[in-house]
């Protein structure tokens, strides 16, 4: 019930995004949808429904974000989320945990690259941090991000 879509949840919404193992075949995005959809039709804290989100880019990033506006997603509902995502994941090999890679296109396509690789890359990247929905860029250029921030001398 409290599924909502990604564009209609408020740029204030809370954030939280998620890179895959592994590239999410086409055939596999259906299923992944279903879970995601069960998973934000059932989320709730302290029985109260949390209205939430989901959006996939590139078949790479995982962005859920909650509105919290209409109710906070408190530690024990963002653990048993947690849990739901890994349930979601497990059946199809791909693993939501792993924060030291990114996806970057350096000009032939996404690869996948440890944070260090990627902060010697050009071009651009799937980018998993943000603290808000309307503060989330998801596909960035490399140089000027976080990744690798422009200096001045």
């Amino acid at each position: 019930m409290p599924l909502v879509s990604w564009s209609e949840l408020p740029d204030d919404s809370r954030f939280w995004c998620f890179v895959s193992s592994r590239p999410i075949a086409p055939d596999e995005e259906s299923l992944l949808h279903k879970g995601l959809e069960k998973l934000c039709q059932d989320w709730a804290a302290h029985g109260v429904p949390v209205h939430s989100g989901f959006t996939l880019v590139e078949g790479r990033l995982l962005a859920i974000a909650a509105d919290e506006g209409r109710t906070a997603a408190s530690g024990c509902s963002i653990d048993s989320r947690m849990a739901a995502l890994r349930a979601i994941g497990d059946p199809l090999g791909i693993d939501w945990s792993g924060r030291m890679h990114v996806y970057a296109d350096q000009g032939s396509g996404w690869e996948r690259l440890k944070i260090s690789e990627a902060r010697q890359a050009l071009g651009r990247f799937l980018d998993s941090v943000a603290t808000t929905k309307g503060d989330w860029t998801p596909i960035r250029p490399i140089e000027g991000s976080w990744l690798k921030p422009v200096t001045s001398y």
